[in-house]
């Protein structure tokens, strides 16, 4: 893997840091769902099927990261903490670099790029195995 800081073009957009974006909207949600009238219930497929989705937990996993419990959130759901840490860490990165005029690009080899695909499957299967065991 090659990772690169380049000249930014004009008109390109700091894509990490708008992704990051939604970061600043958990406490708001955090709050809204422990409210009376933001009751969430349970999930569907839980409900359903008796088995967790691929996401639950992750609410309440917000929450308890909003309390600063974070080996506690990282229990409940490891993967969305997981997204979480790497939309904040790529988006600062992005916003410091566009403002420098800077963008990072990265370059994978053939062999790097499967085992980047195949962890796209497989890493989501792991922590829904996971979330099956512990209870979620």
């Amino acid at each position: 893997m090659k990772l690169a800081v380049e000249q930014r073009n004009p008109g390109h957009i700091p894509l990490g840091a708008f992704l990051m974006l939604p970061l600043f909207a958990l406490p708001l949600g955090g709050w809204m769902v422990q409210q009376p009238w933001g009751n969430l219930g349970t999930c569907a497929l839980k409900a359903t099927v008796g088995l967790p989705c691929l996401s639950c937990g992750a609410t309440r996993a917000t929450i308890r990261l909003l309390y600063g419990d974070l080996a506690g959130a990282i229990s409940l759901q490891p993967m969305m903490m997981a997204v979480y840490a790497a939309l904040a860490l790529w988006g600062l990165v992005s916003f410091g670099l566009f403002v420098r005029d800077k963008r990072t690009k990265i370059h994978l080899n053939a062999t790097e790029s499967k085992i980047f695909k195949i962890s796209l499957i497989v890493v989501p299967l792991v922590n829904w195995a996971y979330l099956i065991v512990v209870g979620v």
